[in-house]
């Protein structure tokens, strides 16, 4: 074998592994906004039934996540936030920002709904059209509406 063919042959073999390691990199990244979604409409849904260990859980997973992927790093302070709150109201107070932080995440995503909350002045993330509010929880479950896309 020429030298020539050698270092075209080990071009192909490296050209064909940063291929294959771009597409698992896309999938996993995919996979990663799949996996931050689901989590985070779990601290969501954790919220409005009043539930903070339910809540702390499902933040630490999204953190968990959000840290596998180079891609979603900025979620996962405001993440683990939620997850180290004490008090139901702290955890609702730093869920506003990582509900900022994972709206453009659920963004033309099919079966997910952008709420606001105009008495929090926050959006939020769920999959119902029902409102279920995790700024207020039980007291007010139903406060809110749908958010206008502009």
């Amino acid at each position: 074998m020429t030298r020539l063919s050698r270092l075209m042959l080990a071009a192909g073999f490296i050209l064909g592994f940063v291929r294959l390691t771009a597409a698992d990199s896309m999938n996993m990244s995919g996979d990663m906004k799949k996996e931050i979604l689901s989590s985070y409409v779990k601290v969501s849904a954790a919220l409005a039934a009043d539930d903070l260990a339910a809540a702390k859980k499902a933040a630490a997973d999204v953190a968990g996540h959000a840290k596998m992927s180079s891609g979603y790093k900025a979620i996962a302070p405001k993440a683990d936030t939620v997850a180290k709150a004490t008090k139901i109201d702290a955890a609702r107070e730093a869920f506003k920002s990582l509900s900022a932080a994972v709206e453009p995440l659920a963004k033309g995503e099919k079966g997910y709904v952008v709420m606001n909350c105009p008495m929090a002045s926050a959006d939020w993330v769920q999959t119902s059209k029902d409102v279920k509010n995790p700024y207020y929880g039980k007291s007010m479950l139903s406060c809110g509406a749908p958010k206008e896309m502009k």
